[in-house]
């Protein structure tokens, strides 16, 4: 893992321990010393193996050898032990509470303009700029649960590496061209509606969907029908344009609808059909590189509703030097173009018009093989921009995958509106203006379905479940949400917002330092979620921090400390854990609220 410029507490006792082990004569990376396993009794973790085998010593012995000769002085540890091929060290409990002050605080040297907003941020990013495109809806289809884990995986990545310094270019790249306009128009004009269509838009445009797809397995002209409408499409037919773009602008409302209660933002919002005039360059140059041929494919291929006929003439770039057997397709043998087509010329546009260090990409995993494609076919056509797959796990029904065409959808609009529900009548008995609990209730539902997800390994498929996704409580947002509002009501109680006099060093229950500890880990936690593209990682460690905060609550006595020196030190304690649960789930695009 990459680190931030020792601005930090965590990075500046690595680089310290980095130091020390050059003096003993030992090379290290920084990111070799771990947070230690919970359990272990320890606070950083040196493995030893790796060094051990370069210097041909037991890494029991390497350990030994070390924690024996590290000089501890004017350094943050307190013990330094070998357990094992590991050296481990605990801090001393009052300079990590001096230090984890004063980085809140922004009084470290080497933090500008620092505040408690931005805590566990640096301008990592500064001058570099990343594209990131997520969500992408089709048009013509309603905004299903299917579409949630892009949505909110890639706005978190959003806020993640703006958070760091970065210039982030937010692409909305909608699904708005391709075979499926052509099979969509087709079978508007044979039972289209136009007073349905006004009316209720996708989940119209979604029964002729699926209609064409049932009809069509009885009657295989209608494929053909369907191709020659995206042939007309392509081409600008006034009629199939003008259908089209009703279809578009009608899909466009409702997608907004849901993004404005999402709280979802992009910066760019760019239909396929954008980069139309770009397709025939694209495949031009490939052809004049010599980086694509006309030929037939080896065989016939599919993907989605883009099928190839192995006896097809086609524009293909051959992969075999990359190990990859299967071609990218750039153009049938009618002339129209194909998906992987679009997808250059957009690359091409981003890099043109932005410069960026990279290109995200928030897919699911079944496009894996396809951006394996993607990427070498990039690289033939000299771009050396990395174009990252960050994938994820589908959301399926218990009976199967979710499938537009086979009608098996759970709309989410339903599941936002039950979400909210439910948070209303948890509320229900809370005296509170009606403004209010209605704020809040958003605020629950939306915060509760977010961070089923975002709590979750990305890499893993979810199971539709309405009692995961809707939970309020436990390891959930509103639990977050929750001890948010805790630390503010201890806050308000107190009367004050003035801990300057408080003194951290007086900070040594268990209870406290072990807070402490998680907010010092928060700006590791940033970066790792953020070098890996795993925002569960802030989810994860902000809960492990309200878990502990509830202890706290529990044990410790804020407002009737036995002193005014400690009992303003412990709500300066409050104030930063109230602060780093609210950082952390601003970054998920998790709202809380003053009370609950």
């Amino acid at each position: 893992m990459n680190q931030l410029p020792a601005v930090y507490f965590l990075t500046r006792a690595r680089q310290l321990l980095v130091e020390k082990l050059g003096r003993l004569g030992f090379t290290i990376n920084p990111a070799e010393i771990r947070i230690a396993e919970p359990g272990v009794d320890a606070d950083l973790a040196l493995p030893v193996f790796r060094l051990a085998k370069l210097n041909k010593i037991t890494p029991d012995r390497l350990a030994k050898h070390i924690a024996e000769r590290m000089e501890l002085t004017e350094t943050p540890f307190q013990t330094i032990t070998a357990v094992g091929g590991y050296v481990n060290l605990k801090f001393n409990p009052q300079e990590l509470a001096r230090q984890v002050f004063a980085d809140y605080r922004g009084l470290t040297f080497g933090i500008t303009e620092q505040s408690p907003a931005r805590y566990g941020g640096f301008p990592l990013g500064h001058g570099k700029t990343i594209v990131i495109d997520y969500s992408s809806p089709n048009i013509a289809k309603p905004f299903s649960v299917g579409h949630l884990r892009s949505t909110i995986i890639g706005q978190a990545l959003y806020n993640i590496y703006t958070f760091l310094g970065y210039q982030v270019i937010g692409d909305n790249h909608l699904g708005d061209w391709g075979t499926q306009f052509g099979k969509l128009l087709c079978a508007f004009e044979l039972w289209g509606n136009e007073k349905q269509l006004l009316e209720k838009p996708t989940a119209h445009l979604l029964e002729l969907y699926v209609r064409f797809h049932q009809e069509a397995k009885q009657n295989r002209s209608l494929e053909q029908a369907g191709r020659e409408w995206f042939r007309r499409l392509e081409k600008g037919d006034p009629i199939a344009r003008a259908r089209w773009q009703q279809f578009v602008e009608l899909s466009k409302k409702e997608f907004e609808r849901i993004y404005d209660l999402l709280g979802i933002k992009f910066d760019v919002t760019l239909g396929e059909s954008f980069y139309a005039d770009r397709l025939q360059s694209v495949i031009d140059r490939a052809l004049k590189l010599g980086v694509a041929r006309r030929e037939k494919p080896p065989a016939t291929l599919a993907n989605g509703d883009e099928a190839i006929a192995e006896d097809e003439f086609v524009v293909l770039i051959p992969l075999d030097q990359f190990g990859i057997k299967v071609p990218l397709i750039l153009q049938k043998s009618d002339g129209t173009s194909l998906y992987a087509t679009r997808e250059i010329a957009t690359a091409e546009y981003r890099i043109q018009q932005w410069q960026p260090e990279k290109i995200l990409y928030v897919v699911g995993n079944e496009q894996e093989f396809y951006f394996k494609q993607f990427n070498a076919a990039m690289k033939l056509l000299g771009y050396n921009v990395p174009c990252v797959h960050v994938n994820f796990g589908l959301i399926r029904l218990p009976e199967g995958r979710l499938s537009t065409r086979d009608g098996r959808v759970i709309l989410l609009d339903e599941v936002i509106r039950e979400a909210i529900q439910r948070a209303k009548a948890i509320l229900q008995q809370r005296e509170l203006p009606p403004a209010e609990k209605d704020d809040i209730a958003r605020k629950v539902g939306i915060g509760a379905i977010k961070y089923a997800d975002l709590s979750q390994n990305r890499i893993k498929e979810v199971i539709f479940d309405w009692n995961r996704m809707l939970s309020l409580d436990g390891d959930s947002g509103p639990y977050l949400q929750y001890a948010y509002t805790r630390t503010r009501s201890i806050i308000r109680k107190a009367g004050t917002a003035d801990f300057s006099n408080a003194d951290p060093a007086q900070l040594i229950t268990p209870e406290e330092v072990k807070l402490l500890k998680h907010i010092a880990a928060f700006p590791d936690a940033i970066l790792s979620a953020a070098f890996n593209y795993e925002p569960h990682r802030i989810a994860n460690h902000i809960y492990a921090l309200a878990r502990d905060f509830s202890v706290f609550y529990d044990l410790i006595p804020v407002l009737t400390a036995p002193d005014l020196i400690l009992k303003l030190s412990r709500l300066a304690l409050v104030e930063m854990t109230g602060t780093v649960i609210k950082n952390g789930l601003k970054l998920l695009g998790i709202e809380v609220m003053e009370r609950m």
